[in-house]
C-alpha cells in the first residue's frame, strides 16, 4: 500500500513537473492561429515613459532609439523620471531636448523608485496609448508602430512586445540560459494570446496599452509590468502578445546579477498573488488556469520541492529520495563552482532566488528604489 508521504512526495513533484514541463509543451504543440494585425490605422497621440536611475552609458542610445522609429514624430512625447541619478544620466538628458523637443525630463526630489516615478509620468501625459519601457530597452524602426497597431485597430487594450536578448558579444552559460527561457516564455505568451486573447504577462521593458485603462502602480511594487496585466484581464481586456514589437535588451553575464534580480521578480510575484489570488476562484477559465499553471505554481516551486524532500523522507525509499533531491542540487552547485552552468544549475539557482524573495516579502517591503541590473553596456 502507498503510504501517505508517497503520494504527497509525488504530487508536489507532480505539480513541478506541471507548470515547467507539461503547460510549456501543451502551449508548444497547440500553439493557436497566428493573429492578424494588418490593416490601415490612424496613429494616436504616443508617450514613452521610463524610469531612469544611473543609466548615462545607454540613455543616448536609448532615447535615439526612440525617435528613430518610423512613427510620426508629431504624435510622439518621451517622458523620462530620473530617480535622482548622479552620473551625468540627467545632463545628457537634457542636452538631447533641444534636439527632439518632445523629451520630458523629471527629476525626482528624494529616491522613490520605478513605480511611483512610472505613476507621476504617467499623471502628466495627455496621450491616448502609452508605452512603458526600461532605460537599457533599444527600440528598432517599427517598434513603436506594431506596440500601437493592435490598439489602434480596436483589437486589444494592451500589448506585450518581444525583447531580443543579446549577450554583448560575451557567451557563457550564464547568458545562454537565461536566453533559452525567456524564449521559452514568448513562444507560451504567444500562444496564451492567440488562443485566449490574454496573456501572463506584459514584459515590464517593453508594453503598450490605452491610458485610460492604466491604474496607479501600488506603493513599493516590484513587478508593476504584471499588476497591470492582471488587473487589465480581471477587466475582461485583451492583452495580447505581438512578436513584431521588438526591443534589444543585453542579457546579464552574471549568474550573481540574475540572481540578485530573480529575487526582486520574486518580491514583486508574491505581492501580486496577495492581490489578485481571489480572482483564481472568480474567473477560473480561462484566467485561473492560465494563471495558476502558468504562473502560480511556478512561483510555488520551490515550496514544493521542500514538501517533495520533507514528504520523502518519511518513506520507505528515504534514502534514494534524498539523494535524488538533495545530492542534484548539491552536484549542479558544485559543477558552478568550477565555472559550470547547466540548465539544471540554473533552475535551481533561480528557485533559490525565488524562495529568497519569499522569505524578504514576508519581512516586509518598504521601498522599491532599485540599482540598475550590470549588463554587458554597463560593464565594457
Amino acid at each position: 500500500m502507498v503510504s501517505l508521504a508517497v503520494i504527497i512526495s509525488l504530487a508536489a513533484l507532480s505539480l513541478i513537473a506541471l507548470t515547467y514541463v507539461v503547460y510549456p509543451v501543451w502551449q508548444l504543440i497547440f500553439p493557436g492561429k497566428p493573429m492578424d494585425f494588418t490593416g490601415e490605422f490612424t496613429p494616436p497621440l504616443v508617450s514613452v515613459v521610463f524610469a531612469a536611475y544611473n543609466e548615462s552609458s545607454i540613455i543616448e542610445a536609448k532615447i535615439r532609439s526612440i525617435y528613430n522609429t518610423n512613427y510620426p514624430i508629431d504624435k510622439l512625447s518621451v517622458w523620462i523620471g530620473s530617480d535622482l541619478s548622479n552620473d551625468g544620466t540627467d545632463e545628457i538628458i537634457r542636452n538631447l531636448q533641444s534636439e527632439f523637443p518632445q523629451l520630458n525630463l523629471h527629476v525626482n526630489d528624494v529616491r522613490s523608485g520605478k513605480s511611483a516615478t512610472i505613476n507621476s509620468l504617467i499623471e502628466q501625459t495627455t496621450a491616448e496609448v502609452i508605452i512603458a519601457t526600461d532605460a537599457n530597452i533599444l527600440f528598432k524602426e517599427t517598434t513603436i508602430e506594431e506596440l500601437v497597431r493592435p490598439i489602434a485597430l480596436q483589437k486589444a487594450t494592451a500589448v506585450a512586445g518581444t525583447l531580443a536578448y543579446e549577450a554583448g558579444g560575451v557567451i557563457n552559460s550564464t547568458a545562454t540560459n537565461e536566453k533559452v527561457y525567456l524564449s521559452l516564455e514568448n513562444a507560451i505568451r504567444r500562444a496564451e494570446s492567440r488562443k485566449h486573447g490574454i496573456c501572463f504577462g506584459m514584459e515590464g521593458g517593453l508594453y503598450s496599452m490605452r491610458k485610460s485603462f492604466w491604474k496607479p502602480i501600488p506603493p513599493n511594487t516590484f513587478m508593476e509590468d504584471f499588476f497591470q496585466t492582471v488587473q487589465l484581464i480581471a477587466r475582461d481586456q485583451k492583452v495580447l502578445f505581438n512578436e513584431a514589437a521588438i526591443g534589444l535588451e543585453d542579457v546579464s553575464t552574471s549568474l550573481r546579477e540574475e540572481y540578485k534580480r530573480k529575487i526582486r521578480i520574486s518580491i514583486g510575484n508574491w505581492q501580486n498573488l496577495i492581490r489578485f489570488y481571489p480572482l483564481l476562484f472568480k474567473h477560473p477559465y480561462p484566467f485561473g488556469i492560465l494563471f495558476l499553471m502558468h504562473k502560480v505554481l511556478r512561483w510555488l516551486t520551490p515550496h514544493l520541492y521542500l514538501i517533495a524532500l520533507i514528504a520523502g523522507l518519511f518513506t520507505s525509499q528515504w534514502l534514494i529520495i534524498s539523494i535524488v533531491l538533495i545530492g542534484l542540487p548539491v552536484s549542479q552547485f558544485i559543477l558552478m563552482s568550477f565555472g559550470l552552468a547547466t540548465p539544471l544549475a540554473y533552475f535551481y539557482v533561480m528557485n533559490t532566488a525565488l524562495f529568497v524573495g519569499f522569505l524578504r516579502y514576508l519581512k516586509g517591503v518598504k521601498s522599491s528604489v532599485w540599482q540598475p541590473t550590470k549588463r554587458n553596456q554597463h560593464e565594457s
